[in-house]
């Protein structure tokens, strides 16, 4: 009998001992940035030798590269695959073949990037910055992490490989210099022990000096992809202020990148070869976001495709995610797709042009938000601010409680199941439409 009491308390234990370690250290060396950080920027082996001038047609280029692991040879456990790391002969392939995607592209004026790793397990540790930077030699580039995790343990099964290190994010290059670089914090997943290991996302703003004294305000971004769509919700108004106190104050703003959610009116099942089963594929942007300014993207050109199986294009589910978003006083000459077939990202390249216009067409939107610094926007509001660092203080709290507990229901013997750690709640609320009627942004696309 006492034989058979320690075979149980060893296999309670062991389970409890490999999980609670995992957390433990992820608690330990959790990434925590602060709501609002300079970003340096590394400057062009060719620097730039003249200034944006307000007649300029101005070109722009997205693209999520996948950290240079998700190509059309691979799938991925997280989409419904089965693939977790990829064969590193693949991902040499798929870099090289980024790396000559953006020297063909470096005429862009500004480029977004998503997904860029600079070391990790994932992308086997390839500097996907510096070979960017390198492709495209007279653009200063700057780099805002979002994804460092000294350990993924995902997927949890012991005989399973593992995600490993992971440390990427946002790479965002131009032609010109920014008078100044931001990293801004956007609200997380509340679920825990999750979010120990999940990605900090933000915005990568940069700020350009034009002669009229105006300012060009560019804006890279990757919201939320694996959530209901209330933790994008919740991104996507603390950017709503940001964008409406930039354009309050008259300057030029574009936001581009990778939206994990379709614009408004593009048809989700334009291009649905295979059943999908994937709330994320089945969402349409906001078309109230900001009155007044343009969705642009390409109807006519997949941006993303599922990850469940390798790539074919007569059976893939692929859809519109990555577009941007410009201010009335932006002018769209044009936006393209570039059809590169998925074969080094799960995601294909977007273009666009733009020109400035010299006053504004409309007159700037009145909201609670504005500030006369919109930086302050960010440091003031509650979601990105002190709320996120008292979340992080309970989940401290409840992970010491439920270590105590597990260890007490060891000592005792017990074969009593655990109940299921209930998520962490901050108490935020989704973000509300208004009930006033408000014109609904414009849309600048190609879709036919």
């Amino acid at each position: 009998m006492k034989r058979m009491l320690i075979l149980l308390l060893v296999i309670v234990l062991i389970p409890a001992i490999y999980v609670g370690g995992f957390i433990l250290y992820g608690m330990a060396t959790k990434f925590r940035p602060e709501p609002l950080e300079d970003v340096a920027v590394q400057p062009s082996e060719q620097p730039a030798t003249r200034a944006i001038s307000s007649l300029d047609t101005l070109s722009f280029m997205t693209w999520n590269i996948g950290y240079g692991g998700l190509g059309a040879e691979t799938d991925f456990f997280y989409d419904d695959g089965k693939m977790i790391t990829t064969p590193q002969e693949w991902v040499m392939k798929y870099t090289k073949g980024i790396f000559a995607t953006v020297k063909e592209n470096q005429d862009a004026d500004f480029i977004f990037i998503q997904e860029a790793d600079r070391h990790g397990k994932r992308s086997w540790n390839v500097d996907e910055v510096a070979g960017i930077a390198a492709s495209a030699p007279d653009h200063n580039y700057a780099f805002a992490v979002n994804f460092d995790v000294k350990y993924l343990p995902f997927p949890l099964e012991p005989w399973k490989d593992k995600i490993g290190p992971v440390y990427g994010g946002l790479l965002s290059l131009s032609r010109f210099t920014p008078m100044e670089s931001k990293r801004i914090s956007l609200p997380g997943i509340p679920d825990w022990p999750k979010k120990i290991f999940y990605l900090e996302r933000c915005l990568l703003m940069q700020r350009y000096k034009l002669p009229d004294d105006k300012e060009l305000v560019v804006i890279n971004t990757h919201f939320e992809a694996y959530d209901d769509g209330s933790v994008k919700k919740e991104q996507m108004a603390l950017t709503k202020k940001l964008l409406e106190a930039e354009y309050a104050k008259g300057n030029y703003v574009i936001l581009g990148g990778d939206w994990n959610i379709a614009p408004p009116d593009f048809n989700v099942k334009k291009w649905e070869k295979e059943p999908n089963y994937d709330k994320l594929y089945e969402m349409n942007n906001d078309s109230n976001y900001i009155p007044g300014w343009k969705y642009v993207y390409d109807g006519n050109t997949p941006t993303n495709r599922k990850n469940s199986h390798a790539f074919d294009p007569n059976t893939t589910f692929t859809t519109v995610i990555d577009y941007f978003f410009v201010s009335p006083n932006v002018d769209v000459v044009e936006v393209k797709g570039v059809n590169a077939g998925f074969e080094y990202s799960d995601h294909n390249p977007v273009r666009m042009k733009i020109t400035l216009r010299p006053e504004h067409p409309v007159t700037p939107p009145v909201a609670d938000s504005v500030a006369a610094d919109s930086l302050a926007v960010v440091e003031q509001d509650s979601i990105a601010g002190e709320q996120v660092r008292a979340q992080d203080a309970k989940d401290t709290h409840s992970s010491k409680s439920i270590s105590d507990k597990k260890i007490k229901k060891g000592d005792e013997s017990t074969t009593k199941k655990t109940a299921t750690d209930k998520d962490a709640s901050d108490g935020k609320k989704p973000v509300k439409k208004s009930d006033k009627k408000k014109k609904a942004p414009e849309k600048a696309s190609t879709e036919e």
